[in-house]
């Protein structure tokens, strides 16, 4: 069914938008600092800076100055309850942690809102690009202000796949291996770049052919703005069991629907 998209849920996505570039400054003036970024551990092969919590603090204060009844899940600030019941926000103000602090130029701001319950609208910044992913339910999928569409599939022999993988007691790396040995004979290459957010967002502009997780453990803030991206932009999104709905997200897969149901049976196959 088609959705119509009201005058609020267009504010909400321009102060998104607003949100998300002043938190993409913020991280981008910590990468090119010259000192060493300190971090706080929150768990095997996951950490924290001040970085992360300046880029949060940031997204809520420029939403919440719009929309002050707003509800908003955040990874760092965790759940803050709102009035305004049809809208949540959900944010990872930096996904990538670990390559933003190895310097590594691959991370990114991803925020989403659901109303009702269902995806709304989605932003993947990448700060050191200013590259924009977005997309909200029923209008398409954007980079910047250019609209994004995935062309015919190409053969799984030709597929750049691109993938999260588990790392210090964090995930299934059984799951996960035997999934790399069943898939890495088929495709023309497999990335682990290290934010899941910008690598399902890439397959909008199919950076990369698809993306899968399963071994390693995902939240819902690293896959949700992604997860609307990719859909408006033509992708298939489910979990392996084909589930487009999940109570719970703990496996995703994304990719063209030519390729999605190979894939998801190439998958499959292991358990």
């Amino acid at each position: 069914m088609e959705y119509l998209i009201t005058a609020t849920d267009y504010k909400l996505l321009e102060t998104t938008k607003l949100a998300a570039k002043e938190a993409g400054a913020i991280l981008k003036e910590g990468y090119y600092s010259e000192e060493r970024i300190n971090f706080e551990r929150k768990g095997a092969s996951d950490f924290v800076t001040a970085y992360d919590r300046a880029a949060e603090k940031c997204i809520i204060k420029r939403i919440s100055s719009s929309f002050p009844e707003i509800a908003f899940i955040g990874e760092e600030s965790g759940n803050t309850p709102g009035n305004m019941s049809d809208y949540t926000v959900i944010i990872d103000p930096l996904d990538g942690t670990n390559n933003f602090l190895h310097g590594v130029p691959h991370f990114s701001v991803s925020i989403a809102v659901t109303k009702h319950s269902n995806l709304l609208l989605g932003l993947v910044y990448q700060p050191l690009l200013d590259e924009l992913l977005w997309a909200i339910r029923g209008d398409g999928a954007y980079m910047n202000e250019r609209p994004i569409r995935i062309h015919s599939a190409r053969p799984l022999s030709e597929m750049i796949v691109s993938t999260c993988l588990p790392y210090h007691a964090k995930g299934d790396c059984s799951t996960a291996l035997n999934q790399l040995t069943t898939l890495m004979p088929m495709v023309a290459g497999i990335r682990s770049p290290g934010s899941a957010a910008l690598e399902i967002a890439y397959t909008s502009i199919e950076r990369f052919d698809a993306f899968w997780s399963q071994g390693a453990r995902l939240d819902f803030w690293d896959i949700a703005a992604g997860i609307i991206i990719a859909r408006e932009a033509g992708c298939i999104v489910t979990d392996l069991n084909g589930d487009p709905s999940p109570p719970q997200w703990k496996s995703l897969l994304v990719a063209h629907p030519e390729r999605h149901g190979e894939l998801l049976n190439h998958l499959n196959f292991i358990h």
